[in-house]
């Protein structure tokens, strides 16, 4: 965790890192892969001005190529 809030969001693996549009959202996929789950809130619209590209990818997912770490919240549940 400590390194996504040095770095930012990376896609890793994947051609693009893939962002819920809300939390609810984001607590059920998330829930998928670990029983103890971190969300991180994106400050999009401050992303968004700054030239970050997001890409819509469905009705519940964004794309991007990467989010830097100053537009990262951790958001408490």
């Amino acid at each position: 965790m400590s390194s996504i809030l040095q770095e930012g969001l990376r896609p890793m693996k994947r051609q693009f890192v893939h962002l819920s549009v809300d939390a609810e959202t984001a607590q059920i996929v998330v829930q998928r892969k670990d029983s103890l789950p971190v969300i991180l809130q994106v400050r999009a619209l401050a992303a968004y001005e700054t030239a970050v590209p997001f890409y819509r990818g469905n009705d519940s997912t964004w794309l991007a190529d990467h989010i830097p770490p100053e537009f990262l919240e951790v958001l408490e549940l």
